[in-house]
């Protein structure tokens, strides 16, 4: 018998980022895991992991949204981080954020041997893009409140991209945390694209979806194409607030 701890934040947040790698780099050693996988917006969670690991050889998949920004306000109101966040931003009169990872930081991760994979959004049921005009933004979100509503008697309004390219509903795991659904999404998503081998252990990694790199989630599993045959061995750690 293994007695096993699970760290748990007090929130989500970027802050969280350093500790949850430093558990993660702990077990990839304890394990001998060779493949990790990151969902990552900007690509900050990826370039911190490269650099706490630079001396492990692992296969590494990162797996980033398509969608190119999205508005600051809309995230960030819930939780004291993000709060901070979204006030910074504010001043420096910022009101997007990077929410994908660029071609050039995938040029450079490609170039350290890690695989990228941009989830795709099929028929736009993605979360409306940030615009910086007012009246531009209410449109943008008018027109997508008006496609989901369209589409939910097809497509259930709380299905989300990660969802469509998995194949199941996987909001259910959000009981957890959000990072453990996207962690578990993306592991079956990688297998699906032949990035993962399917039975290998894994080490994902993910967060809640704060700008500055908030990962918060870190999750050991059996690798699967579908989510529901993806075990869960070890929870490494968690956000108590969702």
């Amino acid at each position: 018998m293994e007695v096993k701890e699970i760290f748990y934040f007090d929130e989500p947040g970027p802050s969280n980022t350093p500790k949850i790698i430093e558990l993660a780099k702990k077990r990839i050693e304890a394990l001998g895991i060779r493949h990790v996988i990151i969902a990552s917006q900007a690509g900050v969670t990826v370039k911190k992991f490269l650099e706490i690991t630079k001396d492990m050889k692992l296969d590494i998949v990162a797996v980033t949204n398509s969608i190119k920004g999205i508005l600051i306000s809309t995230l960030y109101s819930k939780y004291e981080e993000p709060k901070r966040i979204k006030e910074d931003y504010k001043r420096k009169g910022v009101t997007h954020f990077q929410s994908t990872i660029s071609d050039e930081d995938r040029r450079e991760f490609e170039k350290a041997g890690v695989n990228v994979f941009k989830i795709r959004d099929y028929i736009n049921i993605g979360e409306p893009l940030g615009l910086d005009e007012e009246k531009k933004l209410e449109e943008s979100e008018a027109q997508w409140k008006l496609i989901r509503s369209k589409l939910s008697p097809f497509i259930p309004r709380h299905l989300r991209p990660l969802d469509i390219e998995a194949g199941m509903d996987l909001s259910l795991l959000t009981i957890i945390s959000q990072g453990f659904r996207v962690c578990v999404g993306v592991t079956a998503v990688s297998v699906q694209n032949g990035f993962i081998p399917e039975g290998e252990t894994v080490l994902s990694i993910a967060g809640t979806g704060f700008a500055g790199g908030g990962a918060d989630t870190a999750v050991i599993l059996r690798a699967h194409s579908s989510p529901k045959g993806c075990l869960v061995k070890e929870i490494l750690g968690f956000p108590k607030l969702k």
